[in-house]
């Protein structure tokens, strides 16, 4: 199932207008330990965000992440319909977020990241190099919207979709601006080689 990286968990920090800090750090915590593989994290992480949209159902960002937890319990399962059922309850959730709040960019790159890193023959390669794309474009247009180690991830990920669409002057380009932005350490080398 889903092959998540630190990436996904260092990028995806939940902000959640209601909550306190305290339990914003938790769901986030929880969320990042979901990823590197804990089963129980992401059981946790999914109850709470549950808890979340319970109370505010148009946080967005909540449900997107929610989604992508779901594919992370969908990760966790043994081969079944439980498996392709927690699956695509999480690609649901999150294209729900994103059609409700195309325009955020936070919710948009959530959902690049998780369908990024599934396997290609979930067929979700395409709306992930869209996303990407749409992504970059918007960055370009509003750095603001996003924070500087999103910049990093957003042009480097497009990079990736515009060389997978055989734009290799495109996708330098996004790299060389990636570049620009070197919040996440663990990214820079991944950008230098792609350079090459």
């Amino acid at each position: 199932m889903p092959k998540f990286c630190s990436i996904i968990g260092a990028t995806l920090i939940l902000s959640v207008s209601s909550a306190t800090p305290a339990r914003q750090q938790e769901i986030a915590e929880l969320y990042r330990r979901g990823v590197s593989g804990d089963k129980a994290a992401v059981e946790q992480c999914i109850e709470k965000l549950e808890a979340v949209l319970k109370d505010q159902p148009n946080n967005q960002l909540a449900r997107v992440y929610l989604g992508s937890a779901y594919t992370l319990r969908s990760r966790d399962l043994g081969f079944g319909p439980k498996k392709l059922e927690a699956l695509k309850r999480g690609l649901a959730t999150m294209d729900e977020a994103v059609a409700a709040a195309p325009d955020e960019p936070k919710v948009r790159l959530a959902r690049a990241l998780t369908t990024s890193s599934l396997p290609a023959f979930f067929g979700r390669r395409s709306s992930s190099r869209k996303d990407f794309e749409l992504l970059a474009e918007t960055a370009q247009r509003a750095p603001a919207k996003f924070e500087a180690g999103d910049l990093q991830i957003v042009y480097y990920n497009a990079g990736l979709a515009a060389k997978a669409a055989g734009d290799r002057a495109r996708a330098v380009a996004l790299w060389r601006e990636a570049q620009r932005h070197p919040e996440n350490p663990s990214l820079v080398p991944k950008i230098e080689d792609a350079l090459k």
